[in-house]
């Protein structure tokens, strides 16, 4: 089994410990003092270290110390310590270390947050290959788990529940149905599904057979509420004979005076047809002659529209030039402007350099310290150095004059260009206006040529076609009132009703023979339900008697692996169906309800476990050992948290 041992800690401004050291023994060590002496400090700084965390999992919590509620800056925080792991020593060492910087152009840096840094055996490392290495030696949920007595009794139950299961190892359902031939029927037909997913579909079954079963007698009763009387079907089906025949003779002479109908109608519709077509023939005469004078018109007044596009060219020429014009006048205006300043600029450099030339050296010849004359050539070298700065300041103001100069010259020959192209779209202005006025006069000189109006009866082809539609349209009847179905189309809906009234009456035998039969089909249904229905509770019941056996095996098995407490894993309903739970017990009593003594010592049984199951120990930590005289034995280092009225600490 692996074995870790803390050996000493070191504490650097943690939670408010400026600087301590401790060493642990390598099998009990006990820390007294009175409360807030920093006994947790201990635990708390050693799970810190490994990683990073507190005995609440909270990470990079409050580690560092407070004075009036500020953190302590500009100190270092840290937690150092020995492990000895199968007998060999690693120095550990995490740090909470500041972050400072000096923002442009401020003098005084500015806190910005912490980051960690960890050392491995007094070497540097990064966080992630720190938390790699401790993982490799305990995993940090087990470490918690194997160094707090109370921490297993205070998880969540469903994790203690699945922590435990995980100890036991998984219990098989064969195991179980090995035991009773009826127990593994039931896995033989549950094949493939889970035991508590083959429950629920018997008991969605079994309601369902239920409910069925329950609605076959109202459904019986109401089929026999729904059964028709008896009658003579035979003399019923000699009636509805009879009957077909006279609509047959009916259909017969209503056919005959529809087929004269039907030809009268054909004979007119035809007349009307041609009616139809000849009113088209006309309209499309119309259309053509009035396409024709359209198409005369538009072709006389050719010229006229040749001439008004030619006048909308010219002006937009015009416009375009006139824009022209306008665009060189702002762009001359803009550049004498600039002209303007950057002769006010020249005028600026040339007063200064005058003024610049004029100086003269009147540097101090006496030494203001001593109050003797300056050597010679001190002054000379100072006079040299004011003379060559003077006639650099002079050149530099000279070339500045210079390029402004240049520059004027520039913008004079620009304007004189932009002068010219201006005189030229002028000149072409007065042209576009010239030939714009021609055009107009022009324009009004010729005439326009007005459409051709169409008149109808000056066309012979449409008179022509206009007296065939009047003769067709005087022999066209529309009147067929002579020919009359009337009389027949009654008498044929009197025998329609009477033998739909007797068709009605025969119906009633398919409706009688089937309500007999849904019936004996119902009553057959009733008792196989009921069967089924046996069937299923007699399964329910096998799976209840699997479920218990499985139960008592796996609290059987678990509690056989500690020798203190013991673990109550299932609750059972007042019907009888198991949950789950888990509640640990100390001699049957709660643990909630036992006294300080058993808690502890159920928590350091679990642990002893634990331990054995994954193969390593680790320092516990006992808080309040005072309240405990004894407590059982275990392999792991012990570190006692003892409660006294000391306001010091005692390590021993």
């Amino acid at each position: 089994m692996k074995q870790v041992v803390l050996k000493s800690l070191t504490l650097c401004n943690f939670k408010g410990e400026k600087e301590r050291i401790t060493n642990f023994n390598a099998d009990v060590t006990t820390i007294t003092g009175g409360n807030g002496m920093g006994k947790s400090r201990h635990f708390d700084a050693f799970i810190w270290l490994l990683f990073g965390k507190d005995t609440q999992d909270r990470k990079d919590y409050e580690v560092k110390t407070r004075i009036n509620g500020q953190e302590l800056h500009n100190v270092e925080c840290s937690v150092s310590g020995v492990i000895v792991v199968d007998g060999q020593e690693i120095t550990l060492k995490r740090a909470f270390v500041e972050d400072w910087v000096k923002p442009r152009g401020q003098v005084e840096r500015v806190f910005k947050g912490n980051h960690t840094e960890c050392w491995w055996n007094d070497t540097p490392v990064n966080v992630g290959e720190y938390t790699k290495r401790i993982e490799a030696i305990i995993d940090s949920s087990v470490f918690k788990m194997i160094t707090n007595p109370a921490f297993f009794v205070g998880m969540n139950w469903k994790l203690q529940r699945e922590q435990l299961f995980q100890l036991a190892g998984t219990i098989t359902d064969a195991e179980i149905a090995s035991r009773n031939p009826e127990f593994a029927l039931l896995l033989d037909k549950i094949s493939g599904k889970s035991l508590a997913d083959f429950k629920k579909e018997l008991v969605a079954r079994k309601k369902r057979l239920q409910d069925e079963l329950a609605q076959i007698q109202p459904r019986i009763d109401q089929t026999h509420k729904m059964k028709p009387e008896n009658e003579d079907f035979h003399e019923i089906e000699v009636e509805i004979e009879q009957m077909d025949k006279e609509i047959a003779e009916i259909d017969k002479a209503i056919a005959d005076v529809t087929a004269a109908i039907r030809r009268q109608y054909e004979a007119e519709q035809n007349k009307q047809k041609r009616v139809n077509n000849l009113k088209s023939e006309c309209q499309q005469i119309l259309f053509d002659a009035k396409s024709k004078a359209q198409n005369a018109a538009f072709e006389a007044n050719a010229s006229r529209r040749e001439l008004e596009s030619q006048i909308k060219d010219k002006e937009r020429q015009l416009e375009n030039t006139r824009k022209e014009i306008t665009a060189g006048q702002v762009e001359i205006a803009k550049i004498h402007r600039e002209i303007e300043g950057i002769k006010t600029k020249q005028d600026d450099l040339r007063n200064k350099w005058f003024a610049e030339n004029e100086k003269t050296y009147n540097g101090e010849t006496v030494c203001p310290h001593c109050g003797q004359e300056l050597p010679e050539n001190m002054i000379s070298k100072a006079r040299e150095v004011f003379t060559k700065a003077q006639a650099e300041k002079c050149n530099d103001i000279s070339t500045e004059g210079k390029r402004l100069g240049d520059k004027v010259s520039e913008f004079e020959a620009k304007v004189d260009e932009i002068k010219q192209d201006v005189d030229n779209a002028v000149k072409t202005k007065e042209t576009l206006c010239n030939e714009l006025d021609a055009l107009k006069e022009k324009f009004v000189e010729v005439p326009v040529i007005d459409i051709a109006t169409v008149v109808p009866e000056q066309i012979p082809e449409y008179v022509a076609k206009q007296k065939e539609i009047a003769d067709i349209e005087a022999t066209i009847i529309t009147d067929n009132s002579g020919i009359d179905t009337a009389d027949l189309q009654t008498q044929k809906a009197e025998c329609n009703k009477k033998r739909g009234d007797l068709v009605a009456r025969l119906a009633k035998r398919d409706v009688i023979a089937r309500c007999e039969k849904e019936i004996a089909d119902l009553e057959e249904r009733g008792k196989q339900l009921a069967q089924m229905i046996a069937d299923a509770e007699r399964e329910e019941y096998t799976i209840a008697q699997f479920t218990k056996s499985k139960i008592d095996e796996c609290e059987s098995r678990i509690n056989a692996m500690f020798k203190v407490v013991s673990f109550h894993l299932f609750d059972y309903t007042n019907d009888g169906n198991p949950v789950e739970t888990c509640i640990p017990t100390i001699g049957g009593v709660p643990y909630g309800s036992a006294n300080t003594a058993s808690k502890m010592n159920a928590g350091l049984d679990i642990i002893n476990t634990l331990c054995k199951f994954y193969g390593v120990c680790a320092p516990i930590f006992i808080d309040n050992r005072e309240s405990v005289n004894d407590i059982i034995e275990t392999q792991s280092q012990i570190i006692n948290l003892v409660v006294n009225k000391d306001n010091f600490l005692t390590i021993k």
